[in-house]
């Protein structure tokens, strides 16, 4: 009874002892923590960043990929695998990550290609010749200038620096990311409002990837508005071009052009006009009696062009049925019909002729009354005498 007691007691201590030791064989998996205190960068994603190596999941590097930390110690694990403990510049702790997601590097990083264009926006800022903090430049002499970012370091200090050059391929050196704006090759879109004139035969583009949309020489010398314009980092100068209409005609290079000279024309319309003021839209069958011209009207357009037009007005008077036979031909200048100095006339025997006197003009009478037969009976004439402009009436009885 006792023996078997005492076996009971030998057993369950094994078992706890199992359990406990069990226990810490399994949290000793990790192995010890080993001080180290080297950079690496996040060069893997999709890598869970652990809590604690019961595999409580505190972060991934989806998060912080590319980023430089500190490995202030890491853990050989059982499974094979080497496991950083990491923080960045300001002591705050990520976690810990396999290695094999990491790379080791200096306090900078590791140079990551780029090729994206910047605009250097903030003055004041130090462009550097190494990670040493040996200055180069500063950002007040190339300020608002494009550059190409061809590489760019993610720095332990948590900023991004580019490394900047040029369209020559001159280095500028390392420069902060705050200090610059992201941008397109041609730059940002500058509003402009100029009217320019072709002058050589570029090609207009649809887009800044080239795509041609036409020919300079089909607008020589045409009044253009250049609406806006870009500085490519190529080191020209493209206008947006816009004609008088409206329609846009492409981009070109602002070394095609010249500034605009608004050009003065002018033309001459002609009217022509009875003597009474009506428009005549024939002048068959009339005599041209004068003429005048206005002083023009002129319109300004938006490119500065301006164009008088003038308008010659001229007045004609028709001309009057006249007997070939009757020698007596005068010159028909209007014809009398109305009211004239406090008279009325009628349109009967109007003759439409302006004679030197009345004795002509009753000379004219009888020989047409003569051609008509018209014996014993009363011919009156309306006619006006020259000079005195005077209205008279002419008879004779047969």
């Amino acid at each position: 009874m006792k023996k078997s007691f005492v076996k009971k007691i030998i057993v369950t201590s094994i078992l706890l002892a199992g359990i406990v030791f069990g226990t810490k064989v399994e949290a000793s998996n990790q192995g010890p923590y080993i001080k180290d205190g080297s950079m690496v960068q996040v060069t893997k994603k999709n890598y869970d960043m652990w809590q604690n190596f019961g595999w409580k999941k505190k972060n991934n590097t989806n998060n912080v990929y590319q980023k430089t930390f500190q490995a202030r110690g890491r853990y050989q694990h059982k499974n094979g695998q080497t496991y950083y403990s990491l923080f960045d510049s300001k002591g705050t702790w990520y976690g810990y990550l396999n290695s094999n997601a990491t790379k080791k590097t200096s306090r900078q990083g590791n140079y990551i290609s780029d090729g994206s264009y910047i605009k250097i926006t903030k003055q004041n800022y130090e462009m550097w010749q190494s990670f040493g903090w040996k200055l180069k430049n500063n950002t007040n002499n190339v300020y608002d200038q494009m550059f190409q970012a061809k590489g760019r370091y993610q720095h332990f200090n948590g900023s991004t620096y580019y490394s900047l050059y040029d369209n020559k391929g001159t280095w500028y050196g390392y420069l902060n990311a705050s200090a610059t704006k992201k941008t397109n090759p041609q730059g940002a879109y500058i509003s402009d409002g100029r009217y320019v004139q072709i002058t050589k035969n570029y090609e207009l583009w649809q887009n800044f990837n080239w795509k041609k949309k036409g020919n300079g020489s089909t607008y020589y010398n045409q009044g253009l508005q250049a609406r806006g314009r870009y500085q490519h980092f190529n080191g020209n100068t493209y206008y947006s071009l816009f004609n008088d209409k409206g329609a846009w005609l492409g981009y070109i290079n602002a070394n095609a052009t010249t500034q605009y000279k608004p050009k003065q024309t002018k033309s001459t319309k002609t009217v022509n006009k009875n003597t009474e003021g009506r428009i005549l839209s024939s002048t068959k069958g009339y005599k041209y009696v004068s003429e005048s011209t206005d002083g023009g009207q002129t319109t300004k357009r938006p490119n500065g062009d301006m164009h008088t037009v003038f308008t010659k007005t001229v007045t004609w008077k028709k001309d009057a049925p006249v007997n070939p036979s009757n020698p007596y031909v005068g010159q028909q200048k209007e014809v009398i019909r109305g009211e004239y100095k406090g008279t009325f006339y009628e349109e009967i025997g109007n003759s439409g002729m302006v004679w030197d006197d009345q004795m002509t003009a009753s000379l004219w009478a009888i020989h047409e009354m003569a051609n008509l037969n018209q014996g014993g009976t009363y011919l009156t004439w309306q006619v006006r005498i020259k000079g005195t402009n005077e209205i008279m009436w002419t008879s004779h009885i047969n």
